[in-house]
């Protein structure tokens, strides 16, 4: 009897101090540069900023042509003009390559700008297919692959979302 008393307290116990883990977590993992330059929609934004920021060095590229001539220019008029003409020619030569500086760190910095608000309202478009397919699919965690050290390929979901999103985003 004592033995049995034993028992179920033993048993009791073990049956509501147990810790066993009923449902499974799903985690999963994908490569987000993969998707935003392998879809459709990505590769057509890239091209569009990357046709953007060749024009805008085209004209970085003229504009440098041209003040490297007018220092040419001035270089071989040194011997020519009196040292105050050229004093005065080389300062404001000075100023438009200052204003020149500006203007082009000014220029490269809205390309960046740009660049960034233009993936930041992609990845906002992708955003939703990516949830309706962590739903869908009983995903619990979704990481990028960039955080994961090893993993298993057959986690990996970016093929299976580049198309979804190449049917979904136009």
């Amino acid at each position: 009897m004592f033995k049995l008393r034993k028992f179920f307290k033993l048993f009791f116990l073990f049956i509501f101090f147990s810790t066993n883990v009923l449902a499974e977590n799903k985690v999963v993992y994908l490569d987000l540069d993969f998707i935003l330059s392998n879809t459709n929609v990505g590769k057509n934004l890239f091209s569009k900023l990357k046709k953007d920021e060749e024009l805008q060095f085209k004209e970085f590229k003229t504009q440098e042509l041209a003040l490297k001539d007018e220092e040419n220019k001035i270089l071989a008029s040194k011997n020519i003009i009196s040292k105050d003409q050229l004093d005065l020619n080389i300062k404001e030569f000075q100023k438009k390559l200052e204003k020149y500086k500006k203007f082009k760190s000014d220029q490269v910095q809205i390309l960046k700008t740009k660049r960034n608000t233009e993936v930041l309202d992609l990845i906002k478009q992708i955003n939703p297919l990516i949830e309706k397919y962590m739903t869908d699919n009983s995903i619990s965690i979704l990481i990028d692959k960039k955080n994961i050290f090893i993993a298993n390929k057959n986690y990996d979901i970016t093929d299976n979302l580049i198309e979804l999103i190449n049917k979904n985003i136009k």
